[in-house]
C-alpha cells in the first residue's frame, strides 16, 4: 500500500506539471498576466524569455559603461542633486539610513511578500514557480557579489574626493571602502523578489517594485552606490529570473512542492531558513566566511554592502 504522504507528493507533482503546462484560469484575477505564452508538451514555455534575457543584458552593460566611462556625466549629477539634502535634519538622515541598514525594513518585506502569496494559494503550480523564484534571487544576489569582487575597483560616492561628498547624519566615513560597487547586491536580490511577485499578483508587485526603488535610493543618498550600480542591478535581476523559468528547474520546484506535501515539518524549517538567509542577504553567512577566511586565508573575500 502507498502511503497518503506519497500520494499527496504524487498528486501534487502531477499537478505541477499539468498546471505548469497550461494557461492558468481559475487565478487570473489573482495573477499577474503572462507575457505571451505556448503550451507545449514539453512544458510552460514564455515566447518572450529571450526578449526578457536580451533586454537585461542591454541594461547590464548599458549600466557597466555608465559605471566605467560615464559617470561624470550620468551619475554624479543624481549623486549632488541627492546630496545637497544631507545633514539638514538628523531624523531625515537617520531614517534614510534605517532603510539601509535594517533588515526589517529591506528584504524582510519582500520575503513576507513570498510567504504571503504561498499561502494564499495550495496551487502547485504556483507554489513551484515562488520556490523557482526564491533560488533566482538567492542566484542574482550570488552573482552579483562575484561581480562586484571581480570587476576593476571604483571608489563609491562616499570614498570619492571629486564628488565631495556630505556623509549624511550615520553614515560611517570608512563605509564599504575595500570593494567594487558594481551591481548592486541589494538591488539585483530585492528587484528579483519584486518581479517574481509581481509575476503572481500584479498589484502586489507593483509595490514590491516601488520598495524596492525606495530602499535602493536610500543606499545612492547614503553614497553607497551609483544610480548605476543599481540599474545594473535591475539588468541582471531580470536576466538570472528569465533564466531560471525553464523546463528543468520546473521539475526541481515540482518535486520540492511534493516533499512539503508528504514531510511538511522539514520543509517548513528548511523554507524558514532560507527566506531568512535572503532576507538578510546571507548575512550570517558571509560573516562566518569571513571569520573562516580571516584565520585561514588572511583576508576577506566576501566584502560587505
Amino acid at each position: 500500500m502507498v502511503s497518503d504522504g506519497n500520494n499527496f507528493a504524487l498528486t501534487a507533482i502531477i499537478q505541477c506539471r499539468v498546471r505548469a503546462m497550461t494557461v492558468p484560469t481559475s487565478e487570473t484575477s489573482l495573477a499577474a498576466p503572462r507575457i505571451g505564452a505556448i503550451a507545449t508538451d514539453a512544458g510552460f514555455f514564455p515566447i518572450g524569455a529571450l526578449a526578457s534575457i536580451c533586454f537585461g543584458i542591454v541594461i547590464l552593460l548599458a549600466s557597466a559603461m555608465i559605471a566605467a566611462l560615464q559617470q561624470a556625466v550620468w551619475d554624479y549629477p543624481v549623486i549632488w542633486a541627492l546630496n545637497r539634502f544631507a545633514r539638514h535634519s538628523v531624523l531625515f538622515d537617520r531614517a534614510i539610513h534605517a532603510l539601509t541598514t535594517r533588515d526589517l525594513l529591506q528584504g524582510v518585506v519582500f520575503v513576507a511578500m513570498m510567504w504571503y502569496l504561498w499561502f494564499t494559494s495550495t496551487d502547485a503550480a504556483i507554489r513551484a514557480r515562488l520556490l523557482t523564484g526564491l533560488f533566482a534571487t538567492s542566484s542574482a544576489g550570488v552573482l552579483s557579489r562575484l561581480l562586484q569582487l571581480a570587476l576593476p575597483t571604483h571608489l563609491r560616492p562616499l570614498h570619492l574626493p571629486a564628488l565631495g561628498f556630505t556623509l549624511p547624519f550615520g553614515v560611517e566615513p570608512d563605509a564599504l571602502n575595500h570593494f567594487n560597487s558594481f551591481p548592486s547586491d541589494h538591488g539585483a536580490a530585492f528587484f528579483a523578489l519584486a518581479l517574481v511577485i509581481f509575476r503572481e499578483r500584479a498589484m502586489l508587485g507593483v509595490a514590491a517594485f516601488l520598495w524596492a526603488a525606495i530602499i535602493d535610493l536610500a543606499r545612492v543618498y547614503d553614497g553607497y552606490h551609483f544610480p548605476s550600480d543599481l540599474v545594473g542591478s535591475i539588468g541582471l535581476a531580470l536576466i538570472v529570473v528569465t533564466l531560471f523559468q525553464n523546463r528543468w528547474f520546473n521539475r526541481l520546484a515540482c518535486q520540492a512542492v511534493a516533499v512539503e506535501r508528504s514531510h511538511e515539518q522539514w520543509f517548513y524549517v528548511l523554507a524558514f531558513l532560507l527566506t531568512y538567509q535572503i532576507a538578510t542577504l546571507f548575512d550570517d553567512i558571509r560573516e562566518i566566511g569571513r571569520g573562516f577566511a580571516s584565520v585561514v586565508l588572511h583576508h576577506d573575500p566576501f566584502g560587505g554592502g
